[in-house]
């Protein structure tokens, strides 16, 4: 039997429980009415690359790790766990893509797919030269001649440039500085010649035991440095002397071929269209946020030229020799696992280490030409392949534009330098 008591016990909570319910209900119409609120839309900079390949023929890079290198010996060995390498020994041999190779003209360049003022340019190997980039060094002499130019962050947020020669004659490249992590790779990638001032000590060992230690051109060292010059006007008006070196590259292409280093090579991979590709975005401007503020670069597509023009810092990227704004036909954003390496380029103050940029196996890029941006991936199977731009199945080529193209270096998430580049159209 219930008593009053216990009667009004009960009604209360009753009450307590119906003004639960409303309220639940409330704050049910509440959330519904704030999901139906559309959110300002916002460029999402890096694309989310789910690749479902018809054919599985490209993986995406591992997680990042310091890579480790075998010492050479006479005798092929295991790889020593711990000793530092540029890229690992494939436990397989993947095909770079599904479709065969392009066909160039026999008097087409294969680094721009443009034909060649004069044939005997392709009867050389190509020459990889490493170029300054502090803002002390510009404008630098000879970066449009360049048929493929790499830039990648080198230490303290600062980036550095690799240019590839081959298809143009040029008098005068600099200023020369020296090698990092990635310029182990990139004279593999493209069977050159590779010409540097000097290098940190971590790295140094590194360069002379590499498998193209035959065709270095090292300043320092006093290997082939008749290749280069100090431009005593420069010093004269007070510049550095850091800043004054220059490579000469007839003398450089002169020297190899006295050495017998100077044959022509199989430069298959890049695919290049004049017809501009379906399937791109808008893309009329290109912001790559470098970490310090002096390197963070800029591209502006200009129509009637047909090419992105090129700020750095805020102003204007300028060519020494022409006083004219540098421009590319191509501009390939492409990720890569960036790791911190066991060694200083800035010995003795170790306040900066060698960052390994991992640029084998595959990840995302991103191809900018005609004024829009094509998704995709890039793919380096072996060490002997040249980096390759695809479809996001990995299948498919996206064709340059016929002429020169700047590969910009970015890291992949989970780097202390990770950044977004975005891009966006002006129109």
């Amino acid at each position: 039997m219930v008593n009053v008591g216990q009667r009004g016990v009960w009604r209360g909570l009753g009450v307590i429980l119906f003004l639960v319910i409303l309220s639940l209900s409330v704050t049910s119409c509440l959330s519904t009415e704030t999901a139906r609120v559309t959110p300002t839309p916002t460029k999402t900079p890096r694309p989310t690359f789910t690749p479902v390949p018809a054919q599985p023929t490209l993986t995406h890079t591992p997680t990042a790790t310091l890579t480790p290198m075998p010492e050479p010996t006479d005798e092929p060995t295991a790889t020593a766990t711990g000793t530092p390498t540029s890229m690992p020994e494939p436990t397989e041999t993947p095909e770079p893509s599904a479709t065969p190779w392009p066909t160039l003209d026999p008097n087409a360049c294969p680094l721009t797919g443009l034909t060649v003022s004069d044939p005997a340019l392709l009867e050389r190997r190509p020459l990889a030269i490493k170029v300054q980039n502090a803002p002390l060094s510009r404008p630098q002499f000879g970066l449009p001649q360049a048929d493929i130019v790499y830039e990648h962050l080198s230490e303290a947020g600062i980036t550095r440039f690799t240019g590839i020669y081959l298809c143009q004659d040029v008098a005068k490249i600099g200023s020369v500085r020296s090698a990092r992590f990635i310029d182990l790779e990139i004279p593999a990638m493209y069977k050159s010649l590779m010409a540097l001032s000097g290098t940190s000590p971590g790295l140094l060992p590194k360069l002379e035991k590499s498998d193209f230690s035959d065709r270095l051109f090292w300043y320092d060292r006093g290997i082939n440095s008749a290749g280069f010059y100090r431009d005593k006007e420069l010093r004269q008006q007070g510049l550095a002397i850091e800043h004054t070196l220059f490579g000469d590259p007839a003398k450089i292409w002169e020297i190899a071929e006295k050495k017998d280093i100077n044959q022509p090579q199989d430069l298959k991979g890049l695919t290049f269209d004049r017809v501009t590709p379906e399937g791109g975005a808008p893309a009329t401007s290109i912001h790559i946020p470098y970490p310090h503020r002096d390197m963070v670069v800029d591209y502006r597509f200009d129509a009637e030229l047909g090419t992105y023009l090129r700020t750095q810092g805020g102003k204007p990227f300028i060519d020494a020799v022409t006083g004219e704004q540098i421009s590319a036909t191509n501009i390939v954003v492409l990720y890569a696992n960036h790791v911190d390496a066991d060694f200083y380029e800035d010995f003795p103050r170790t306040n900066h280490p060698s960052v390994q940029i991992q640029i084998w196996g595959t990840g995302p890029v991103v191809v900018f030409r005609d004024g829009l941006a094509y998704e995709g991936l890039w793919a380096r199977p072996q060490r002997e392949d040249m980096v390759v731009f695809r479809d996001p199945t990995g299948q498919v080529p996206i064709p340059l534009k016929p002429g020169n193209t700047w590969i910009q270096l970015v890291p992949l998430e989970g780097h202390r330098w990770t950044f977004e580049a975005t891009w966006a159209s002006e129109e």
